[in-house]
């Protein structure tokens, strides 16, 4: 698999997991100011029901990942053809 075929694929399925958990906790991700108030803490898991508290956490962890991930594509294939690769993605 190449670079860009390995990042379109990590990329798609972080990104379908990342929108079923940020549905199941009411928040829409794919607005990017969304995605970022939670990575920022502007939520507590501590402020949501019981039973959302654990798919919240998942839901921040794969958020961080997903931003560890683009900066890697960045790195090892440059940025042009990641941004071709993010253009194409859930998550803008």
């Amino acid at each position: 698999m190449s670079g860009m075929q390995h990042f379109d694929h990590e990329l798609s399925e972080l990104d379908r997991q990342i929108v079923r958990l940020g549905n199941l906790c009411g928040f829409d991700v794919a607005q990017n100011h969304i995605a970022m108030s939670l990575l920022e803490g502007g939520v507590q898991p501590a402020s949501l029901p019981e039973e959302l508290r654990k798919p919240f956490v998942l839901l921040k962890g794969l958020l961080t990942l997903r931003y560890m991930i683009e900066k890697q594509c960045v790195d090892d294939i440059g940025p042009s053809h990641c941004k071709q690769i993010l253009d194409a993605t859930l998550l803008k």
